[in-house]
């Protein structure tokens, strides 16, 4: 296994309290193009530098920037995969589509991962939002710390807001909004307070987390209805950063219409 997955699974332990999300889309002239979510693991890795282990391993780890595909992955364990009972093989093989950004480099402390697809229509991100955890998963197999972050309540919040998320996109207007009656409940969110509080110094670095929206479209933007978001000066890109905390607690921030020029 590539050092770089090992680092994953030991970053896993960490990212909780130290990743900022980038959820990145890129549209073609046809209404195709490519889905990108990117977790920024950096701080996660200046932890591991001052906790150590396996230090000197990760030092003689090559740079990467890399793009994996997980179709290719799935072929090199294909003996192993056709062992396991036939609704697994069915989950894994729905990945084939699926792809993973990798930049890492230990001594600057850049760790970066992606997970992302392409797709010919916009009808398709409910699937590739679902294989994307599908995919965090595979990569972090055998991992309790993983399992462990995937059963807290800020992640369960999360997947529960990502689970809502509706998009549109005619070629003229986009939207990112919620399916009605969406809303976090009054347990959820105390759940959440009381799980922050426990976290002692790691709570300041929670609450600093980002969760940022980056859209690049074929047109030029002609006006965006989120009063926070920002526009690229070629007016092709729109950009919305809000604290990950915030959006959770209130995913109404993350809410954007863009109307695009004739």
């Amino acid at each position: 296994m590539p050092r770089f997955f090992i680092l994953f699974v030991w970053l896993s332990a960490f990212v909780l309290t130290s990743c900022n999300y980038t959820e990145e889309i890129t549209f073609h002239p046809d209404g195709s193009g490519e889905f990108l979510m990117s977790y920024d693991m950096s701080e996660a890795m200046t932890s591991i530098k001052k906790i150590g282990g396996n230090e000197e391993a990760y030092k003689k780890e090559e740079k990467v920037d890399s793009i994996i595909y997980f179709k290719d992955i799935l072929k090199e364990q294909a003996d192993s995969i056709s062992k396991l009972p036939q609704d697994e093989q069915d989950n894994l093989k729905s990945l084939e589509s699926m792809m993973m950004r990798v930049q890492s480099n230990y001594e600057t402390e850049v760790f970066n991962l992606g997970f992302g697809s392409v797709f010919k229509s916009i009808t398709e991100f409910p699937e590739i939002l679902k294989n994307i955890g599908k995919a965090k998963a595979f990569n972090a197999r055998g991992s309790t710390e993983f399992s462990k972050m995937d059963r807290s309540e800020v992640a369960k919040s999360v997947n529960n807001m990502l689970k809502h998320l509706q998009f549109a996109f005619d070629g003229k207007q986009f939207s990112r909004t919620l399916k009605a009656g969406y809303e976090p409940s009054a347990e959820a969110l105390a759940k959440l307070n009381e799980e922050m509080k426990m976290m002692g110094e790691e709570e300041e670095t929670l609450k600093a987390m980002t969760y940022t929206l980056v859209y690049h479209f074929p047109k030029e933007i002609k006006s965006v209805s989120n009063t926070h978001a920002l526009i690229s000066e070629d007016r092709k890109t729109v950009t919305l950063e809000q604290n990950y905390i915030d959006m959770i607690k209130n995913s109404e921030l993350m809410i954007l219409k863009v109307v695009l020029k004739d």
